[in-house]
């Protein structure tokens, strides 16, 4: 009798309730806030959850608003804006993922599924001493599946945290980081096979925190800067060789890294040509002739590395040096257009990734390149990406992580940026934010908007908090050209640079440039080498010779990269230009690095680059100063960056010997000097008549020695 009854009371316990898992559960409400920029008594929702009806948000005691509901996951998401009356509907300003419903872009609320388990860093720190300290709360989905153990991966090596499961808890701590940059991934599944979104927390560690008002930018044409490789060497048959594969590749640019070429010259930034895959074979161009896609901008494959420019090892291998220089990556992002043989294109011709069927091909008749910007086709061969399709933005937002982690970047430059909508760069800076809210790791996103001098609106309305930190700046490069490459006044170079700092947003950070890719060469501009059709005289007899043989074009280089190197922002150096490479317009401005047997003049361009580069990296006043304005006239320009505590003075003369009185202001009005020219070494100690001599045709850089 006793033993039924343990037999019986052995079942009883055996088939009682199952205890839950320990540890958190995640919720399933969405929660959107809004704090109104004046007084309102009342604002409502419109939400594409309720096809828009309006719904009264509560209204909190700090006096913003908040909506709360628990919505059916949607990939797209939901669609919303916020009703302040009178007919007035507003984009969510905290918000900047955006949805495409009716012909309006509208906010969007990602409504991921809850059933999946979550990872959230509640704590994250590091410093410049290579430490670590990391906290994570993982949280089981609304299932209660219990979660397996997690995974921590520190710079590609499984590390090994502590898991509280019951608290939910992962901490990770690490010390004696090298410097350079650190990553951090954490996974996260559990029992039922459902994946966390994953955590990716990439950092650096750094005696001094980076800023990217700081850096001085190189463009690196990858096919055309060094062949590090010559195994991956393949040209395209039957094409010219001014547009087909000259064998620059990635293993080329980690040499020249480790070579310390571009710390020589103060870069503390490059910017990569379009790593993707392109179509083999050769497609009809401009001017009559074949093309091959040995630029990158005609991508045909979402997650492939061009195999002539090495593989995705050697991608890794070239930022991984970089990275230990303290040197950042970006590349280019074609967001734009696709190949016609991407795989996108055949699985998604009719279901409004693209804009085939409403698009042209620009600039044909009828379909202009800014009448028709967004539906436009660069050529037939190069279908439109229509950023207004979600599930497309999305896709594509996979993708560039892919490439973020992969690659191990940090930012991006935006290709042909006026022929996107906006949701393009928003859905671009979106993910990064999230990445920089937790680690504080700053990504650079810059644009690409050509544009003539008077095109600062054009540029201005893709920067913003939540879309571009800046553009490079073409507004800014016309007048510099016709100063410094044609000899024109002065002037007009200090009336742009004024208008710039009275026109963008503060925190804006612009790319002033004297050329890339897609302009005639400065130095062949200063030389007088340049026809009416800069891009048509590359396929003609007087294409530029291989070297400028004159002293006054170099001179104009010189003066012009004073000013350039000197500006706020990220100025750019397009690859050659620090020793004078000559070309005409696309493709002859793209010739391949010149790295042996440099001309006297060429070489001495390099060393006074080196010297400027130097002179930039070490003064804080010309990286980070307020500028003023000291004396302009036409062949005289002579202003001063400063910060609290520094100073710099810059001084142009195109004409001949003299001395001048500087007005010096803020900080070097109080503490006016000795100052050195980082360029000749000569030492200004301005005393009370604030007089300097200035040699005839100089360009000279006065900062704290």
């Amino acid at each position: 009798m006793r033993l039924l009854v343990l037999v019986v009371f052995v079942v009883a316990v055996a088939c009682g309730p199952t205890p839950p898992p320990p540890g958190p559960v995640r919720g399933c409400e969405s929660v959107i806030r809004y704090a109104p920029s004046r007084s309102l008594d009342a604002v409502a929702i419109r939400g594409e959850w309720n096809q828009f009806a309006p719904e009264p948000l509560r209204r909190r005691d700090d006096g913003t608003f908040e909506f709360r509901a628990t919505l059916e996951p949607r990939v797209s998401g939901y669609a919303y804006r916020f009703d302040l009356g009178n007919d007035e509907l507003l984009r969510d300003p905290v918000n900047g993922f955006t949805r495409w419903v009716g012909g309006v872009e509208q906010s969007r609320l990602r409504t991921p599924d809850c059933r999946a388990p979550l990872l959230e860093v509640t704590s994250f720190a590091t410093n410049g001493d290579g430490a670590l300290q990391l906290e994570v709360r993982a949280s089981m989905g609304s299932t209660r599946a219990r979660l397996e153990a997690p995974r921590v991966l520190l710079d590609g090596r499984e590390a090994a945290p502590t898991f509280d499961e019951a608290a939910g808890t992962l901490r990770l701590e690490a010390s004696g980081l090298s410097r350079g940059k650190h990553t951090v991934k954490v996974t996260l599944s559990d029992e039922a096979g459902r994946a966390a979104e994953p955590l990716l927390l990439p950092f650096w560690t750094e005696a001094e925190p980076f800023a990217w008002e700081e850096a001085t930018l190189y463009f690196v044409f990858t096919d055309r800067f060094r062949n590090g490789d010559p195994s991956n060497d393949r040209a395209t048959p039957n094409v010219d060789p001014l547009a087909n594969y000259q064998g620059g590749d990635f293993k080329g640019v980690t040499q020249a890294i480790e070579e310390g070429y571009f710390d020589r010259l103060g870069v503390r930034a490059l910017w990569l040509s379009p790593p993707d895959a392109n179509p083999d074979g050769a497609y009809d161009g401009s001017y009559g002739q074949r093309y091959t896609g040995y630029h990158g901008y005609w991508p045909s494959a979402p997650r492939a590395v061009q195999p002539r420019f090495g593989t995705l090892a050697d991608l890794k291998a070239l930022t991984k040096a970089a990275h230990a220089r303290g040197l950042r990556v970006l590349t280019d992002l074609v967001l734009n257009h696709v190949h016609e043989t991407h795989p996108y294109v055949a699985a998604h011709r009719d279901d409004g990734w693209f804009n085939i069927g409403n698009g042209c091909v620009c600039g044909a008749k009828g379909c202009g390149w800014d009448e028709k910007a967004l539906v436009c086709s660069f050529t037939s061969y190069l279908p439109d990406y229509n950023w207004r399709s979600t599930a497309m933005a999305d896709q594509f937002a996979e993708d560039m992580l892919w490439w973020l982690e992969e690659a191990d970047l940090d930012g991006f430059r935006l290709d042909a940026v006026k022929h996107l909508d906006s949701t393009g760069g928003r859905t671009v800076n979106q993910h990064l934010a999230r990445i920089t809210a937790v680690t504080g790791t700053k990504y650079y996103l810059v644009g690409e908007t050509f544009t003539g001098a008077d095109g600062r609106p054009s540029i201005r309305q893709y920067i913003g908090p939540q879309e571009l930190d800046g553009q490079f700046d073409f507004p800014l490069y016309w007048p510099v050209v016709q100063a410094f490459a044609r000899g024109d006044s002065l002037v007009p170079v200090d009336d742009a640079v004024r208008l710039n700092e009275s026109y963008y947003a503060p925190g804006t950070i612009n790319s002033p440039f004297l050329g890339n890719h897609d302009v005639a060469r400065f130095i062949s501009i200063a030389a007088n080498q340049i026809e009416g059709d800069a891009n048509g005289q590359s396929w003609g007899p007087n294409r530029p010779p291989a070297t400028v043989d004159a002293d006054e074009p170099f001179e104009r280089m010189r003066w012009a990269f004073t000013f350039i190197l000197t500006q706020a922002g990220v100025p750019l150096i397009y690859y050659g230009d620090e020793l004078g490479l000559p070309g005409a317009g696309d493709p002859d401005n793209r010739r391949f690095m010149k790295w042996t047997g440099l001309t006297p003049r060429e070489q001495g361009l390099l060393d006074f680059m080196r010297k400027l580069g130097a002179a930039r990296r070490s003064s804080r006043a010309l990286r980070f100063g307020v500028r003023d304005t000291l004396l302009v006239e036409r062949d005289l320009y002579v202003y001063q960056r400063s910060t609290a505590d520094d100073g710099a003075v810059v001084v142009i003369n195109r004409g001949p010997a003299r001395t001048v009185a500087v007005p010096l202001a803020r900080s070097l009005a109080q503490a006016p000097g000795p100052l050195r020219d980082a360029v000749t070494g000569a030492v200004w100690t301005p005393g009370a008549s604030r007089t300097l001599s200035i040699p005839a045709r100089a360009a000279m850089v006065f900062v704290r020695p």
